[in-house]
Formats: C-alpha cells, structure tokens, sequence
C-alpha cells in the first residue's frame, strides 16, 4: 500500500491490523534475505519432520534429513507434507527486486501464463533465489501446484492421525528437504476455518511498539532541531550587527587602501626624484606633462641614448611608449624624443636591515 492509497482509505481497525501485518511481513522477508541461505534454513520455522505417501496407507517420514519411523510423528508434533514431483511444476524467473509478497502478487496476475492449467485448478508459492543489485532485478523460483494432489495429500495426512504444518515439494527431487508451502491455500479452498488470530494480535501489538518507538525517537529529534533553531533565532540580531559592523570595517578600510595608493601614486615630488635618478646624463627635458598617474616627457639626447629603455631599467616606470619627437633637429647633433611612461605605485616602507 502507497502513502496516497493509505491517505484515500477508511481507517478502521482491520485497516489497521492488515497494514500491520503487510508491514511486519515486509520487513520480515527482508531481513531474511540479508541472511546466508544455511542461517535461513537454521532460523526457519518450518517442520523438522517431512512426510510422503508412496501409496495409500503407506507413508515415509525423515527427520533433520534422515530417514525415520512412525513412532517419530506423535499426535502433537507438526509434520511436513511432501508432494509427489510430478504435481509440481517449478519454474525460475526473473523479476524486478521488491519484497516477497510483492512478487507473489505480481505473479499471481501472471500465473496463467506460467502453468499449463487453468489458474482456479493450482496453487503456487514463490522463493527468491537470488538479490542482484546491480541491475535491480532478482531470481524467483515459482512452484506451481496441483489443488487435487493437495487437497488429496491434505485429506490422507488427517487421516492418517497426522498433524500438517507445512505442504511442499521435494528440494531438487534429491535430498529431503521441502520448498514451497500450499497448507494455507489448501485450507482456503477447503474451506477450513480461519486459525486463531491471537499470534497475528501479538505480533500487530509489537510492530506497533515499534513503531511508537520509532515515532518517540523522530518526535525527540524534531523538538530538538526546534529548540537549535530558536537559538539560532535569538542569536540573529546579535550575529547581524556584528556582520554589517565588519563590512563597515572592511569598506574603510579598503578605501584607506585606495586613498593612499592614490597618494603614492600622485606625490610629484617623488616622481620628479625617480625621474630626475633615471634620466641618464646627455639628456635634456625639454617639457614635463603629469596627471597624477601618467608622465609625458618631451626633450633632446644624444643619439646614442635610449631614452625609453633607461626609464624602463630604472623600476620607478612602467608602460613605457614612444610618441615621436616635438622639436627640430639642432645644429648640436642632439636628437628629439616624446615619451610617455605611468609611475610604478611606491611599495610599503621596508624595515633596514641591521
């Protein structure tokens, strides 16, 4: 049942103890699946003593796996019925991975298609074999049943003084084992009365348990996220001023850092002196242009001189450019020069070394 179909259903008590019991029996099957096929033989609650009729009249028993006597099957102890091979078809498919009783509904939709016979004349049981996670899918063994045989077998065995817990097949037609179990099909279509109900009672009242202590565990958890998110809430303001405080911080401090990168950057005097250091000797200038940032210097050299590599090669100049020259050539052999160059922003004082 789907969290919609459960919210579109009259909840009523038989409601309840079906949902319950699906419930109970989901998780049974897949705890059972988690464990190793010699500890789900071991923790199975199936008989320890099989049955088989070889003839009318004539039995044959095995206890744990060996063969016994009658004396082994008192009026009390709970027998497994074995049919023959021949009346039961076994066939292995592949389904999508979902719990067991999923399965058995889904092919019980299918089983017409699996059986030769009419589906109102089988019974059938289904085990899964295999889990492979890797593609989702997962292999099922499905035993399909005469209703005559079972019906026939179920008949002898009381007959007989025997008291069925089970009816099965053969595991492999080999050793004694039983798969499968048709008892409460076979009931059904003969039209037993339904078992006391007290152990489905008792085990509804511990999947509710259960569930109120699962319920009582996330009910703690969300009253716990609730009081850290009231803290949270209380602590908002303070943690908001304490922010909006730092980013004020932060601007005045980034525009005390623009301020005096900009000073730095503007200080003529220390320009005037950087360049004055990186003009070499035989040059002149004629005419000195600052804005600040960009200098434009204008004058003559001797041919031999380069003007823009010496500024260059002085470190205080960057973006060094040739523009042409401004003046005539001189009588002198002096040579025109027009360059423009931005000053390099003065880095942190540094400490002398001792």
């Amino acid at each position: 049942m789907t969290l919609q179909e459960l919210l579109n259903s009259e909840v009523d008590l038989d409601s309840l103890v079906a949902l319950a019991r699906q419930g109970l029996a989901w998780w049974l099957d897949e705890m059972s699946a988690m464990l190793p096929t010699a500890w789900r033989e071991r923790l199975s609650s199936g008989p320890r003593l099989l049955a088989e009729q070889v003839a009318p009249g004539v039995w044959r028993y095995w206890k744990d796996g060996r063969a016994s006597d009658r004396g082994a099957a008192g009026p009390d102890t709970p027998v497994g019925l074995l049919l023959r091979s021949s009346a039961v078809l076994v066939r292995e498919v592949q389904v999508p991975r979902m719990p067991a009783a999923d399965v058995r509904r889904m092919l019980a939709l299918d089983i017409d298609r699996l059986s030769p016979l009419n589906p109102d004349l089988v019974h059938f049981d289904v085990e899964v074999l295999d889990r492979d996670a890797k593609d989702g899918r997962q292999r099922v063994l499905v035993g399909i049943a005469d209703r005559t045989e079972a019906a026939s077998l179920l008949a002898s065995a009381r007959a007989e003084g025997l008291k069925p817990a089970a009816i099965g097949a053969r595991v492999d037609g080999e050793t004694p084992g039983i798969r499968f179990d048709y008892l409460a099909a076979a009931k059904a279509a003969a039209g037993d009365s339904p078992p006391s109900r007290a152990r489905l009672y008792w085990w509804s009242a511990v999947a509710a348990l259960l569930v109120a202590n699962f319920a009582v565990l996330v009910g703690r958890d969300i009253i716990d996220v609730e009081r850290l998110r009231g803290q949270v809430d209380a602590q908002a303001p303070i943690v908001n001023t304490v922010l909006a405080l730092r980013r004020r911080v932060g601007a005045e401090e980034q525009r005390r850092t623009e301020m005096i990168t900009r000073g730095q950057r503007g200080e003529p005097l220390r320009m005037l002196s950087e360049l004055t250091q990186a003009v070499p000797p035989g040059a002149w200038v004629q005419h000195l242009e600052w804005n600040g940032q960009t200098l434009r210097i204008v004058g003559f050299k001797r041919p031999d001189i380069d003007m823009a590599a010496a500024l260059r090669g002085s470190g205080a100049f960057t973006n060094v450019r040739v523009l042409g020259s401004e003046a005539p050539e001189t009588p002198l052999a002096l040579a025109p020069f027009d360059i423009t160059a931005d000053a390099r922003a003065a880095g942190p004082p540094t400490e002398p070394h001792p």
